[in-house]
C-alpha cells in the first residue's frame, strides 16, 4: 500500500512506517507521523467528514508523536498578525474510483497583516475533529519563514493531500 502525498511537483522519496511504504511528492520531505497508519485502522479518522488542519510552528514535530499541541511540541506563531490559532482548514474531501482513495484538499495562504507572522518553518496536518487532534504528517520548509507585513505563504496542496491504492 502507498501513501501519496502531492504538494510539489520536484522530487520523490520513500520512507516506511507501520510496514506500509510512504511515497512522497513534493519539493521538500513531508514526513507521514508512524501513528496515522494504525489509528487510521482503528477509525480515529474519517477522512471524508473531519476537519484537517494546517497549523505552522517552528518546532521540529518529531515522527512519533501522536497529536497535535500548539503548546509544548507544536508551539505555534501567535494568533494575530493573519494567523489563526490552530491553523487553518483544508477543505479535505474524500473520495474513490477504481480502488484508488484520494484525499484532496485547498490550498490555504499565510498572509501577514498588521505585523510579522512567524518565524515558523514546519507545517502541521492534524484532525482537528478528533478529540486528541490526532497528527497526519508534517512539512518542513527547509528554513525559518518570517513573513512582514502583506507578505504571504502558500501551503499549495496541488491536485490532492495523498492517495491510498
Amino acid at each position: 500500500m502507498c501513501f501519496l502525498f502531492l504538494l510539489s511537483k520536484l522530487t520523490f522519496s520513500l520512507s516506511t512506517f507501520e510496514g506500509l511504504s510512504l511515497c512522497i511528492q513534493l519539493g521538500k520531505e513531508f514526513i507521514g507521523v508512524e501513528d496515522f497508519v494504525e489509528q487510521l485502522g482503528l477509525e480515529q479518522h474519517n477522512l471524508n467528514t473531519d476537519t484537517l488542519k494546517v497549523a505552522l510552528t517552528n518546532t521540529l514535530p518529531v515522527n512519533t508523536q501522536t497529536v497535535f499541541d500548539a503548546v509544548t511540541n507544536h508551539a505555534a506563531p501567535a494568533a494575530a498578525n493573519g494567523y489563526t490559532a490552530g491553523g487553518e482548514d483544508v477543505t479535505n474531501t474524500w473520495s474513490e474510483s477504481g480502488g484508488t482513495a484520494t484525499l484532496a484538499g485547498s490550498d490555504i495562504t499565510y498572509t501577514a497583516s498588521g505585523g510579522n507572522l512567524g518565524p515558523f518553518r514546519y507545517m502541521v496536518l492534524y484532525n482537528d475533529t478528533n478529540a486528541t487532534d490526532m497528527l497526519v504528517a508534517y512539512y518542513d520548509h527547509g528554513s525559518e519563514v518570517t513573513l512582514a507585513d502583506g507578505e504571504s505563504f502558500v501551503f499549495d496542496v496541488l491536485t490532492n493531500l495523498f492517495t491510498l491504492a
